[in-house]
């Protein structure tokens, strides 16, 4: 998910890259001479600052976020004030001044009814194109999921839940970044952000559920329940965990008080700083991957050492699906490991360009994986005629690697611990 709003940096690294005290000439100063400001509209020597604004302005101060961290550039015969963590967004000098405090620290004042000058760099062309890809994708494969009935298996119905969060996450991508930067419509930028963030946070969830629930066929057989009470206790974590998580951070934007706040729609429809981003999200998303990573390192362990000496249809088949989501967990938890590590990095590398790219198409991998190079699901479709499309012939032919009808070699595997 890596999109420019998106593109918040760690707060060391900002406080790293801290604005130079030669950025302006006096013209972009909001208090004359060596006078410092006192307030947001009087300087120090008495006079108000150099700033007409008809309603108002306000401050941006990076050492109270450092998510606000800016500089003062030299363009077009003019200065203008360019946003570190807004790569294409900027202010041109009728609009800012900056001044320093009187503790000396460095800041600037806007004019609150200013819009961001934004210039669209090609590569959002390119983002936005992909999470078209993506959810066209994405769709598709839930069509397939609900129109063959034999993919109702509980880790069929977990990967369905996974499948409509993402699409719908990045259906919501899209329209942010289809909207400006901030285009004065508060109250829509931060309902877009709650639910961006519960969809967002259901993904990881429900992917942990396909890690635990083939962990929990592996390890432990002979404890059975049926599907159905299952999959409502699996949905309860699913939807649930998510939930809370929404009423947490629901609670901590709108309730007055110096505790951290989210932030969403005070820089973009997003999280405000670093620090807010993984606390609220990189974190618990983090812990999330881990789980998954031992869950499916347990299960290998046990299909492929443990029971390495025997053989079975439902070994094959548990062994087929541990592989299927290895390989999807692996995909999804390695593009959101790049997506931390370019959250890190100041220097906007075309590499990380490369790598959000790549995260943006997520949904054209989970299409590969769990419908196009999937053998069960390409031999329905070639009986099923979906959407009346007359598939291969040849589809039908294919084994059903997925097959867990008993072999009798398979009783005694059943009765090994």
């Amino acid at each position: 998910m890596k999109l420019k709003h998106v593109r918040l940096l760690w707060v060391g690294l900002l406080l790293a890259c801290t604005t130079s005290s030669s950025w302006a000439s006096d013209n972009a100063d909001c208090c004359p001479g060596g006078s410092t400001m006192s307030s947001s509209i009087n300087c120090t020597d008495g006079t108000k600052v150099r700033l007409a604004c008809s309603s108002g302005n306000y401050m941006i101060d990076a050492d109270k976020n450092p998510s606000d961290n800016f500089t003062i550039v030299k363009k077009y015969g003019q200065y203008w004030l360019e946003f570190v963590n807004w790569e294409y967004d900027r202010l041109s000098m009728d609009r800012f001044c900056v001044a320093k405090k009187a503790n000396g620290t460095q800041v600037a004042l806007v004019c609150a009814e200013t819009e961001l000058d934004h210039d669209t760099s090609p590569w959002e062309y390119v983002l936005l194109i992909s999470l078209g890809v993506s959810i066209v994708f994405l769709i598709t494969t839930l069509a397939v999921y609900i129109s063959l009935p034999e993919l109702r298996e509980i880790q069929d119905k977990a990967m369905m839940a996974v499948v409509t969060s993402l699409a719908v996450s990045y259906i919501i991508l899209a329209i942010q970044n289809l909207r400006t930067q901030r285009d004065g419509d508060d109250a829509l930028c931060i309902s877009l952000a709650f639910i961006l963030y519960f969809c967002f946070m259901s993904v990881f969830f429900w992917l942990n559920i396909v890690s635990f629930n083939i962990w929990r066929v592996v390890w432990f057989r002979n404890f059975t329940i049926k599907d159905k009470p299952l999959f409502i206790i699996y949905s309860m974590f699913g939807w649930g965990a998510p939930m809370c998580f929404l009423a947490v951070s629901m609670a901590a934007h709108y309730t007055e008080g110096d505790h951290m706040k989210p932030g969403f729609g005070e820089i973009s429809c997003w999280f405000s700083g670093p620090v807010q981003t993984w606390t609220y999200f990189y974190g618990p998303i983090a812990i999330l991957l881990i789980l998954n990573v031992i869950y499916l390192g347990l299960t290998s362990w046990r299909l492929w050492h443990q029971y390495r000496d025997y053989s079975g249809s439902r070994l094959r088949a548990l062994r087929f699906k541990c592989l299927l989501y290895i390989k999807l967990i692996f995909v999804m938890g390695i593009t959101w490991i790049f997506e931390l590590l370019s959250f890190a990095d100041t220097t906007k590398n075309i590499c990380w360009i490369v790598t959000d790219i790549l995260n943006s198409l997520q949904g054209f991998i989970i299409f590969l994986l769990l419908v196009a190079t999937r053998k069960r699901v390409r031999k329905l479709l070639a009986k099923k005629k979906f959407c009346g499309i007359n598939f291969p012939k040849s589809w039908t032919a294919y084994e059903d690697e997925e097959c867990e009808e008993a072999l009798a070699e398979e009783v005694e595997l059943s009765q090994h611990d």
